[in-house]
């Protein structure tokens, strides 16, 4: 195992200094990294820009009215079942709509969303 360890640290070591060729730390290096850093600063700043105008993208626009229409769709179905089921409590039952209206806390003005 001893062996196979120091085999293991020598085969790591010359990866190591085989990585540092071509990375030494000279001017032209320390420029780049520079200009790297800077590169990436801008993009950031550019990113968060964007995002900002984000709103007035078609595609996020687009994606709001179908998101809408589902939400619409599904407010209108909702409101469909508690009509149902207030036309067959009073069937059944013979509450008034405004006695069911107070027990079950359902607005006077319940009405679908055009």
């Amino acid at each position: 195992q001893f062996a196979e360890s120091s085999q293991k640290k020598e085969a790591l070591q010359k990866s190591i200094e085989k990585s540092k060729i071509g990375r030494e730390d000279t001017a032209e290096r320390a420029a780049l990294v520079e200009e790297l850093a800077a590169l990436r600063k801008e993009k950031e700043q550019l990113k968060a820009e964007v995002d900002k105008y984000r709103e007035c993208d078609p595609d996020v626009v687009e994606e709001m009215r179908q998101t809408n229409k589902v939400a619409k769709e599904a407010a209108n179905r909702w409101t469909d079942n508690i009509f149902s089921i207030k036309s067959w409590a009073k069937r059944k039952f013979g509450f008034e709509e405004s006695r069911i209206d107070k027990s079950f806390g359902i607005p006077e003005d319940l009405d679908y969303i055009d």
